[in-house]
């Protein structure tokens, strides 16, 4: 299941806005999470991996589908924000429990 653009933060407009002033900032592992609250009531993701922290591109697109799906097993219960996460660099040895603390740490239960 893919993450369709309603639920997707639009690239240049949209991460510009988050990242001059968020509203929240969380920092879990490896991850960053910055979020503003938006004006269409729904959760929408935006993901940022660096090409500098992962040299190949199949490795970049494997985290961002981690963080995706998460975020998709999360979404009914997210409140209407905007959300940029940004993957650091570094050994990424537990992703599915990590990624599921830090939507819990936004006060969500995961109903899976």
């Amino acid at each position: 299941m893919s993450l369709s653009d309603r639920y997707t933060v639009p690239s240049n407009p949209g991460f510009s806005r988050i990242l001059s002033k968020p509203d929240l900032k969380l920092n879990k592992g490896n991850y960053l999470v910055v979020g503003k609250e938006n004006s269409v009531k729904i959760p929408r993701l935006g993901v940022s991996v660096k090409k500098s922290d992962y040299k190949l591109a199949t490795h970049r697109n494997m985290l961002k589908r981690k963080v995706k799906t998460s975020f998709i097993s999360f979404i009914e219960d997210l409140p209407a924000i905007d959300f940029i996460v940004m993957v650091g660099p570094g050994e990424k040895s537990n992703d599915k429990k990590t990624l599921n603390e830090l939507w819990s740490s936004l006060g969500v239960k995961n109903n899976v």
